[in-house]
C-alpha cells in the first residue's frame, strides 16, 4: 500500500494541485471549525464543515478516477457535469462562508472562538476559490470558438466519473442457497417437500 498523500501530485498540473489542496485543507478546517462551534456553542461557522466535506469528497473522487484510468487531467475538469458539480460545491461554500462571517460579526469580541472561526473560514474561502476557478475556466472555455465538451478520455471509456456496479442478488447458487420455488411459484424439482419443512 502506497502513501496516503502523494506530494508529487502538487507539481503535476494546476488542476491536480488545486484538487489535492482542496482535499488537504479539509482536515485543518474540520478541526478549527469544530473547535469554534464547541467553544462558541453556535452552529455558524461550524456548519461550513459540511460543504468542505463535499468539496473534499468530490476532489477525491476525481483524483481517484484519474488515478485508476491513468489519464492526465482529462477527468478533472472540462465537462458540463464537472462545471455543475463545481458550481454546487462553490455555492454551498459561499453560503456557509457568508453566514459564518455575518454570525461572527454579531458576536462582538469573544476572543478565542472568534479567532478560531476566522481561521476556519479561511479554508472555506480557499475552497470556494478553487471551485470558482474551475467554473470560470469552464465558462471561459465554452465561449471559445469551436468549443467541444469531451465525455472523458479514451482510457476512461468516455466517462466523467467511474461506473459503480452493485449486484444485489444472483440467480445462481450462492453459498449453498437453493431457491425453494422456481420462477412460476412451483417447487423446484431438486427440493424434497420433507426437506423443506
Amino acid at each position: 500500500m502506497g502513501p496516503i498523500l502523494n506530494l508529487r501530485i502538487l507539481t503535476t498540473s494546476i488542476p491536480h494541485s488545486l484538487r489535492a489542496l482542496s482535499i488537504v485543507s479539509f482536515a485543518p478546517a474540520f478541526i478549527l471549525l469544530l473547535i469554534c462551534g464547541i467553544a462558541s456553542s453556535r452552529v455558524n461557522p461550524a456548519i461550513g464543515i459540511l460543504p468542505m466535506f463535499f468539496s473534499a469528497a468530490y476532489s477525491s473522487a476525481l483524483l481517484a478516477n484519474e488515478n485508476n484510468c491513468g489519464c492526465r487531467a482529462a477527468g478533472l475538469t472540462g465537462t458540463p457535469l464537472h462545471m455543475v458539480s463545481d458550481m454546487l460545491c462553490g455555492t454551498g461554500l459561499l453560503v456557509c462562508l457568508i453566514l459564518g462571517w455575518v454570525s461572527m460579526g454579531s458576536w462582538g469580541y469573544e476572543g478565542v472562538p472568534l479567532i478560531i472561526g476566522t481561521y476556519g473560514t479561511n479554508f472555506i474561502l480557499f475552497n470556494f476559490g478553487v471551485h470558482a476557478y474551475f467554473v470560470l475556466k469552464d465558462v471561459f472555455d465554452a465561449f471559445q470558438p469551436g468549443a467541444t465538451y469531451p465525455n472523458a478520455c479514451r482510457e476512461c471509456q468516455y466517462m466523467s466519473f467511474p461506473r459503480i456496479s452493485v449486484k444485489f442478488h444472483s440467480d445462481d447458487e450462492h453459498d449453498g442457497y437453493k431457491p425453494l420455488l422456481d420462477g412460476e411459484g412451483r417447487p423446484t424439482p431438486a427440493v424434497n417437500a420433507e426437506e423443506a419443512v
